[in-house]
């Protein structure tokens, strides 16, 4: 067992925290993995705490609060599928210590385990953070009294840690599915695509129509429930927490049997397994092909667009604020009439321009494309230093690709949204002014920490793109500036009617100018540096 332990805080360390560039930096390390974590926790407990509370309300007055965890239950296995299955690519297959471990005396199961583990352990806190606030919504809210005993809360805890075997199961069996794909199709990263696309759509459905679902649940919740047959392990799982223990235990084994399976049977021919998938990707390095791009500006952009295009981890993590963008964009414009009825039920307590402008800033802000660009050079950073082109020209091509693809999303979803909530010309010019000069904000202030926070030594790109300390930067920055425009925009409000949105408008405009400013003063500085 202590080979094991040792094994899987190596994994862990792989992916949760990596090193930077910066040696022995603890503290960046530290603040690497505790970034990551805390926003799947961050996800799963919004997640759980906001439906959890929806569909209570709903289904406390029948009894039927098996419902709830039926669903949570559901939305945590399908959430550790989009956290780790591409995780499981770089992570599992694809570690750059695969041949130093491997030629070690352990046998490929255990190190095979040691690297499941640790998807084990990111499937759990998200498990955690997703079952815990149902259970404790469910104990707040019942009108039977469930919840009210530690036995529901030890049927709980077993539940929180038996789901993350089935979900760990799936990660790795379709983890290798990917890698595999990788290694034998020339355009794996197109599959890969495809299948997070439909995954993504499926998300959006389920979105814009829950609220329709909880409407009938109240009216035929027995009928739902009987619906979700083919959810088997759910239900087993939700009836168990409840105080079935035979049902409880039966979920166990379901959860445990196929963990187990896949570790002992994957970690059979795990060594097999990593020396083709590393042998077909050393071939792929060394494929020579024709450059169709003139200019020194544009081949670098349709180098940035390769990667980002061809990179499925660096796609869907950095780009699906965009698609959330987008999304909200063209469904607040398809059911403009249900929203502009919902909204006037309210009158006039939220301000509709401020409002949309925060959604949209929080969509962007998870736009994270600048930020990790430079790491995703990697070691081959210096091949594209030794180009004919300046330091200063390279920052800012990085820095405008990122906006090459918000901004136009961004003004597509800003008139979307203007038209669907029927602001007036002035306040549609307001909204899309503000959200522009987030943009810019957002996209050089990403270059700025990518620049100061690289992670040059990454094992993968999931390290970079999920775990890096830019990457965090990035994203939570922006969102603590957006919390602060709303501050502003209520002061102003207290002020005068043209002080409420200008307060904002100064701040998002002082933040990119200044980052800008520090781009052009020391980028080209701190880029020669690395």
């Amino acid at each position: 067992m202590k080979k094991f332990f040792a094994l899987l805080k190596v994994s862990v360390k792989s992916m949760l925290l990596s090193s930077t560039n910066s040696r022995g930096n603890s503290r960046k390390k530290a603040a690497t993995g505790a970034g990551a974590m805390v926003l799947i926790a961050f996800l799963g407990l919004y997640m759980s705490g906001f439906y959890s509370f929806m569909l209570m309300e709903v289904l406390a007055p029948i009894h039927m609060e098996s419902l709830v965890f039926i669903f949570m239950g559901i939305g945590a296995l399908a959430g550790g599928l989009l956290f780790t299955t591409f995780a499981v690519k770089g992570v599992v297959f694809g570690g750059k210590d695969n041949d130093l471990l491997l030629s070690m005396p352990v046998g490929s199961t255990m190190l095979m385990a040691s690297r499941v583990s640790a998807i084990y352990l990111e499937n759990l806190l998200f498990s955690f953070f997703v079952l815990a606030p149902a259970g404790a919504v469910c104990a707040f809210m019942t009108q039977s009294g469930v919840g009210h005993s530690l036995l529901f809360w030890a049927r709980l805890i077993i539940a929180v840690f038996a789901l993350p075997l089935l979900d760990t199961a799936l990660s790795v069996l379709f983890g290798a599915l990917v890698a595999f794909l990788s290694a034998k199709v020339s355009r794996g990263a197109l599959g890969q695509n495809i299948v997070m696309a439909l995954y993504m759509a499926a998300v959006f459905w389920f979105a814009f129509n829950l609220n329709g679902m909880i409407e009938g649940l109240a009216a035929n919740a027995m009928g739902v429930k009987e619906s979700l047959s083919w959810a088997a392990p759910m239900l087993w799982m939700a009836d168990g927490i409840l105080g079935d223990w035979g049902l409880l235990l039966a979920f166990a084994a379901c959860c445990i049997v196929p963990f187990a399976l896949v570790v002992f049977g994957l970690g059979k021919v795990y060594r097999q397994a990593v020396t083709a998938f590393a042998a077909r990707s050393a071939r792929n390095d060394y494929k020579l092909s024709a450059q169709s791009a003139s200019g020194q500006k544009k081949a670098l952009l349709a180098k940035e667009a390769k990667r980002f295009f061809g990179t499925p981890m660096y796609f869907w993590n950095s780009g699906i604020g965009l698609i959330m963008l987008l999304a909200a964009g063209v469904a607040a414009l398809v059911m403009q009439r249900e929203l502009r009825m919902y909204l006037g039920l309210l009158g006039d307590a939220l301000p509709l321009m401020p409002m949309a402008a925060l959604v949209m800033g929080f969509c962007l802000s998870m736009c994270a494309i600048a930020a990790p660009s430079i790491s995703l050079e990697g070691k081959y950073l210096w091949i594209l230093r030794e180009a004919p082109v300046g330091e200063s020209a390279l920052i800012w091509i990085k820095t405008g690709f990122q906006l090459l693809l918000s901004v136009p999303c961004t003004v597509v979803a800003g008139v979307c949204l203007a038209v669907a909530l029927g602001l007036s010309p002035a306040e549609g010019g307001l909204l899309l002014l503000a959200t522009v000069l987030f943009d810019l904000a957002h996209a050089a202030f990403g270059m700025l920490v990518g620049l100061a926070f690289p992670k040059l030594d990454a094992v993968n790109e999931t390290v970079v793109v999920k775990q890096s300390l830019a990457v965090c930067l990035g994203m939570f920055v922006p969102m603590a500036v957006l919390g602060l425009c709303a501050l502003l925009y209520w002061l102003g409000g207290m002020l005068s009617a043209w002080a409420a949105p200008a307060l904002p408008l100064v701040l998002l405009s002082v933040m990119a100018a200044a980052c800008a400013l520090i781009l052009v003063k020391k980028g080209p500085a701190m880029l020669r540096a690395l």
